[in-house]
Parts: structure tokens; sequence; C-alpha cells
């Protein structure tokens, strides 16, 4: 399992860990990613020997029902916060302490902690335990004021799906007006939102941001100018959620496998949709989308074939290259007329998707 950064430098733990546990858990994760957890059990088993391998506490519970996952982890995350205080000192978890939050990312034998918490929040989100997820999430951004597991992603959503529309467009808000890439409070200091419309264009618009606060200022007021804002900076930052709620595609299971993901792509609108998407499928809601024009220019593809100038009449109605997943044509005429044209671009876009399935 390659791992970037100082992980990759030191090693789990900044190198604390032993040697042969990282070993077994290597291979551990390597039989999970080949979908064979009978086979990565042993090795977990044995990772786990080592009690500071917290990640080989996470990815034994990936292969256990969610409910015994989260008294798994449950249990990890004691010994995991204990062993921290010893290690960083009795005061690490409260706020401002010396050595600890808000700053865990900082600090390297924090990690395996934090993504324990975040596979927490992602069994509670997988039983419809919304409370606690967001439970979970906040002390994630309690603790690491700068978030650098992108758990801020995930919090808006999980707000609408608890029925705090208005905590979720404040939280969102937040994050968009951002200017130096944290607010204070982390967003979670929930005062009323803002229903003014935007006086100008978001200028990093990030889809699993922007959405939220589209379908939150939407839950609150309706088809107002501002909630129209959000939806159109999300449609533009990504059609692709859009895409597959107007065309009833079948909610995600889970969130897309491959960590490596680019803003505002394929993956990051799985992974909303995965959050969202019955949300996003109540008829009003489908209603005053598909009601938008703005939204229509983004969610119809045009071929791709130049010479064409042809357009979708209704969403997902053309087939899409089976290589790069990217191109869009109208016929198969136009497919094999662009082929000269999009054979290189198809392949690159083949082997960078296939590189990074790999980390």
């Amino acid at each position: 399992m390659r791992r970037w950064g100082a992980e990759g430098m030191f090693g789990l733990y900044g190198g604390a860990l032993s040697q042969e546990s990282q070993r077994n858990l290597d291979k551990g994760q390597e039989w999970m990613k080949k979908k064979k957890p009978e086979k990565a059990i042993p090795f977990l088993l044995k990772a786990m020997e080592d009690p500071q391998n917290l990640d080989a506490c996470v990815t034994l519970a990936l292969a256990m029902p969610n409910e015994m996952a989260i008294e798994f982890l449950k249990r990890g995350e004691r010994q995991g916060r204990d062993r921290l205080k010893r290690t960083l000192g009795e005061d690490c978890f409260e706020d401002n302490a010396q050595y600890g939050a808000p700053d865990f990312w900082g600090i390297l034998e924090t990690r395996p902690y934090m993504r324990l918490l975040g596979t927490m929040t992602r069994m509670y989100i997988h039983l419809e335990n919304w409370t606690k997820a967001i439970e979970v999430s906040f002390e994630v951004l309690r603790i690491c004021r700068s978030d650098n597991m992108g758990q801020r992603y995930w919090v808006g959503s999980l707000l609408l799906q608890a029925g705090r529309p208005a905590d979720a467009l404040y939280f969102t808000q937040q994050w968009i007006n951002s200017t130096d890439g944290t607010p204070p409070g982390s967003g979670i200091d929930f005062k009323e939102p803002s229903s003014t419309p935007l006086t100008k264009k978001i200028k990093w618009a990030q889809d699993e941001m922007v959405y939220p606060a589209a379908l939150a200022a939407f839950t609150l007021w309706g088809d107002c100018e501002l909630a129209r804002q959000y939806l159109h900076a999300a449609v533009e930052a990504n059609p692709q959620v859009l895409i597959k709620v107007l065309a009833n595609s079948k909610r995600p299971s889970d969130l897309k496998a491959t960590p490596s993901r680019s803003m505002n792509g394929r993956e990051t609108a799985h992974d909303h949709l995965w959050l969202t998407q019955d949300l996003w499928a109540k008829p009003e809601v489908v209603k005053w989308v598909d009601s938008d024009t703005v939204v229509k220019q983004y969610v119809l593809r045009a071929c791709s074939e130049p010479g064409c100038g042809k357009r979708e009449e209704t969403v997902k109605e053309w087939q899409q290259c089976s290589g790069c997943k990217k191109s869009y044509y109208c016929s198969e005429i136009c497919q094999r007329d662009h082929w000269k044209a999009h054979r290189e671009a198809c392949k690159r876009e083949q082997e960078y998707s296939g590189l990074s399935k790999l980390y």
C-alpha cells in the first residue's frame, strides 16, 4: 500500500509501528483491495498485535457488518485516544492544546486515529445514524482545524439528512466564503445563515459545498435567487451530479473506491450522490432543477465530434466513449469520424485512470 508525504518517508506513526505489523497491514490491505476479506483477516489480526496499529483496526472493520464495525471501531478509538494522551500529553484533546488540538494532522502520530474517526463516520452513514455521523465529523473538525481529511465535504450533506437545513447552509456558507481556507470555528459555531443573494461569482466553487448550499437554500426558502445562484455554481462546477439525478440513475452504495480524485470530478460527484441522492430525488426538487434553463445548458451534452454541433434533447441520451468515459457522441458515425483526433487523449485518460486506482 503506497503512502505519500511524511508517512511515506517515515512510516506509520512516524516509524514507531513495528516493521512486522506494517508488513502484515500492507498484505491485509492488498487482499481487501482484491475483495478477498477472508484472506485479509489473518494478516490484519496479526498486524493488530501491535496495539498502535489503528489502520489494521480500520481495515478489519471494513470487512465487518456495519453495526459490528461500529463497536469494533469504538474500542479502537478509546485505545487510540489513550495512547495519544500518553504520547502527546493528557491535554492533547483539549481546545488549543500545547501539542495536539486543533492541529492534529500536523502531528504524524495522530493520523491513524484521524482515519479511524473518518471510518466511523462512514459506518454511521451506512446505518443512517445522521446524529452520530455529525457528532464524529464535528470532533474531526475540532481537533484538526485545517481538515486535511476533507471531512467538511460531508458535513453539509449530513446536516441536510438530519433535517437541519439552516445549519447546513450556514456551514457551507462559512467554508465557501472563507478567505484563508479555514473559517473561524470550522463553521460549526452555528448562527442564522444569510439569505442575501450573492453579489459576485464564487471564485473557487467546490461541488461538495455548493450542492448542499443549493439544496439547503431551496429547502428553507423555495425557488429563491440565492438557491438558484448556488445551483448554477454547482452544475457549472460539476454537472455529473444533476445528470444522474435527472436521469434517475441508481444511487451509489458506497464511497468511490479510489482515494485519488480531482476537484469537481466524477469521484466527488459519486460521493455526494452517495450522501444525498435521495434528497435530490424528491419530486419538488427534481421539478425545480429540471425547470432551470442554466442547468439544462450543462446537463445536455454536445456531441464531441467538433463538426457535428448537435446537443442532447434528454439527459444521458447519448453513449459515452467506453475508453475515457469523457467524450459523448450522437451516433457511431460521429464517434468513428472523431476517433483519429480523440485516440491519444483517450489513451492518456485511461492510463491516468488506471494509475490512480493503484493509490
